[in-house]
């Protein structure tokens, strides 16, 4: 019996909770807008957090909720097509240490890639500078050994909550393609979305 009370009780929990950090997190024109989801981790004896980037996507791309559920990052198909030969987009945002600095976050997460992929070649491009929001610092990355993600334009950025300034988060926005001319063809979009964040 309290199995099935606590089973019924934890959609609920869920949305409660959802809504808090949606009202936690929406904070004006300078911050990101995030909302926290909570999901049974541990070999399912606690509660964990995930936040979920609140963005519009771009023009004729379409998230898919269980992909996003799944990954614990919102994913973005181009006209909602899977196939592996097209590229997909993905934006991961974390809360993080206020006192690390993003070229560190960056430099750690990229020296992970670089371990995971040995082949790899990351190539800094420009920054994308916005007004009164945060700039995110961007990449090329180059993968010979991962077929369906071969090329993937990457963005990194770290944001506040101004309405709690104790909470910092990461945010790593990227479009991983099988082909050069697939991601050449997807860009626009890509820097759409790092506009809508």
């Amino acid at each position: 019996m309290r199995a099935q009370s606590t089973a019924r009780l934890l959609p609920l929990a869920l949305v409660l909770a959802a809504l808090f950090w949606t009202a936690m997190s929406a904070t004006g024109a300078a911050a990101a807008k995030l909302q926290g989801y909570m999901w049974l981790c541990g070999d399912k004896k606690e509660m964990c957090w995930w936040h979920k980037a609140v963005v519009a996507p771009p023009k004729g791309w379409i998230e898919d909720e269980a992909w996003t559920q799944r990954y614990k990052s919102v994913v973005l198909f181009q006209h909602g097509d899977k196939s592996r030969s097209k590229p997909v987009m993905y934006v991961r945002a974390h809360s993080g240490d206020k006192g690390l600095d993003l070229q560190k976050y960056i430099s750690v997460a990229q020296e992970r890639w670089s371990q995971k992929v040995p082949d790899s070649v990351i190539q800094p491009l420009a920054d994308v500078e916005r007004a009164d929001k945060p700039g995110l610092k961007v990449f090329l990355y180059k993968n010979p050994s991962q077929p369906e993600q071969a090329f993937e334009l990457t963005a990194f950025m770290k944001d506040v909550d101004e309405a709690h300034p104790q909470q910092k988060y990461f945010f790593q926005v990227v479009l991983a393609s099988p082909t050069l001319q697939a991601l050449e063809e997807a860009k626009p979009a890509f820097y759409e979305l790092l506009g809508n964040l």
